[in-house]
């Protein structure tokens, strides 16, 4: 996907109202471009006809994910000299556009194992987002496509979950000496 098709793509995209709430419309349309472009598609339930759009050629190591839901009021596209206007533009329509050239470049690569997550509702509550994290795609990474001063952000966010064991104690020892040392007695499951 060249620029002017991205930037085509986008103005389609952001000709469909999806306020948060009206997104119904933009993920049918979603759903089915991702389909003709030779995508697997999963159409996760959110609620009121709402629904995240998850798209796929193998399994994802990467998956790029965005909204799709904008603030009120709707406005349609307009290209004025080399820059594109509409509501969802930049947060995040036209990211939604990049992330997929993105990877349809790297599917012309050779490169197949790149997903799309476009979730609703997250200018009011991330309920998308919630749908989304209990039904994870097994991916290693995760590229997030959101507006922030236009600047790069780097996270990373994870859990270590350890279950200690330590034998009880038959009786409180009467010297601190006499004490077992609780950091050499644990183990771990």
């Amino acid at each position: 996907m060249d620029t002017v098709a991205a930037v085509a793509f986008a103005r389609e995209l952001i000709d469909i109202d999806s306020t948060t709430g009206k997104e119904q419309s933009a993920g049918e349309w979603l759903a089915a471009r991702l389909a003709q472009l030779g995508y697997t598609v999963e159409c996760q339930p959110v609620s009121g006809g709402r629904f995240n759009v998850f798209a796929r050629l193998d399994q994802p190591s990467v998956v790029f994910s965005t909204h799709f839901d904008c603030v009120p009021p709707f406005f349609p596209s307009a290209v004025r000299g080399d820059v594109l206007f509409g509501r969802g533009s930049c947060d995040a329509k036209g990211i939604v556009a990049a992330q997929v050239a993105a990877a349809e470049r790297l599917r012309a690569s050779g490169e197949r194992r790149a997903g799309l997550l476009f979730v609703v509702g997250e200018e009011r509550g991330s309920d998308g987002a919630m749908v989304a994290n209990a039904r994870p795609c097994g991916s290693r990474f995760l590229i997030n496509g959101e507006p922030t001063d236009n600047r790069l952000g780097r996270a990373t966010r994870g859990v270590l979950r350890l279950r200690l064991r330590r034998p009880a104690a038959p009786h409180i020892p009467p010297r601190p000496s006499t004490a077992s040392r609780p950091s050499t007695s644990c183990s771990t499951d």
